[in-house]
């Protein structure tokens, strides 16, 4: 028989044989996976540790270096790596639990829809700009100048390691920022949304949890956090991950392409990374974000909700019965 129209944080409740224990089953297993393939990859890591920077490991055990820092683009390969190998565990963990088609994560089409996502990566750039251009007016308005130049030639800036790290952002941003919106717009939202019905669920307990993960300070984290929180609803709104995939990567290019080139005399992420003129200009940028994204869809008449066809079981009849 056919569901109900499902929408996207609903979709797990289309997959053959749906019981309600599975999406649990589900996380358990895709955290299964991440720890072996974390395993896999430290494995790996160590001999390019060896060779390229030796004392990383233990200056960030000791707190004398940061987890992320563009100078050293070892750590910018070391935590790429290991966020984007959450996206094979998802999609191994799917296929293990018989949860096909596993394009489903993506979208209510069971797979990426390429043209949205093109255009949305369009938008994105708009947003982004309009949400930097704004945050840098305001914080003009109400913050000093700073001499960005003076700190950073005063960290004996390497424009070797920069290109380096660069490079690595290039190349890697895209698989990582699609294994975050997989995980938390994608997993989390559909495992929460095959118990309870109403999607805001589905939406802010993600985005707290996606929050909960950055180093940054309050600023920061709010900002994190309401672009975590507008992702998880244009997820549902569009039915699929094109959104939230799209301005992902282009904030995280401008964000690391920032540390990078120093500007600011701060290469590495840290806890301080927020500020209030920041926040407003993250939501005068969401809000074009918003508002351009769903002009988009709906004039490419993408659908938002899917049909599945599912079995159910049927009691046998007796005999003499019609």
């Amino acid at each position: 028989m056919e569901t109900e129209p499902l929408d996207y944080h609903r979709l797990l409740r289309g997959t053959p044989a749906y019981r309600w224990w599975k999406p649990l089953a589900l996380l358990l297993l895709s955290g299964v996976f991440f720890g072996i393939l974390t395993v896999l990859v430290t494995v790996a890591v160590i001999p390019v540790l060896t060779l390229t920077d030796p004392d990383y490991p233990m200056q960030v055990a000791a707190g004398t270096a940061e987890v992320l820092d563009t100078q050293r683009p070892i750590s910018v390969l070391v935590s790429m790596v290991s966020i984007i190998i959450m996206l094979p565990a998802v999609l191994l963990a799917m296929l293990v639990m018989g949860m096909r088609p596993i394009g489903r994560i993506w979208s209510v089409a069971a797979r990426m829809r390429w043209g949205l996502l093109g255009r949305l990566l369009g938008v994105s750039v708009l947003a982004i700009v309009v949400m930097n251009l704004v945050g840098i007016g305001v914080g003009l308005l109400f913050e000093p100048a700073t001499d960005a130049a003076a700190a950073t030639s005063d960290t004996g800036f390497d424009a070797r390691a920069a290109l380096l790290s660069m490079l690595l952002v290039l190349f890697l941003v895209p698989l990582q920022s699609t294994a975050e919106e997989v995980v938390f717009r994608g997993l989390f939202m559909q495992v929460l949304g095959a118990w309870i019905r109403s999607p805001w669920f589905a939406i802010l307990i993600p985005s707290i949890g996606f929050a909960s993960l950055h180093i940054y300070d309050i600023w920061g984290l709010l900002a994190v956090g309401l672009l975590g929180a507008v992702s998880a609803w244009l997820t549902w709104r569009t039915g699929g991950l094109e959104a939230a995939i799209a301005i992902h990567i282009v904030n995280n290019y401008v964000a690391f392409g920032i540390m990078a080139s120093g500007l600011t005399g701060e290469t590495a992420q840290t806890a301080g990374d927020g500020n209030p003129a920041g926040l407003i200009g993250q939501i005068a940028g969401l809000a074009l974000f918003v508002w351009l994204t769903l002009r988009v869809f709906t004039r490419g008449g993408h659908g938002r909700q899917r049909i599945d066809l599912i079995q159910i079981p049927v009691a046998p009849r007796e005999w003499g019965t019609r």
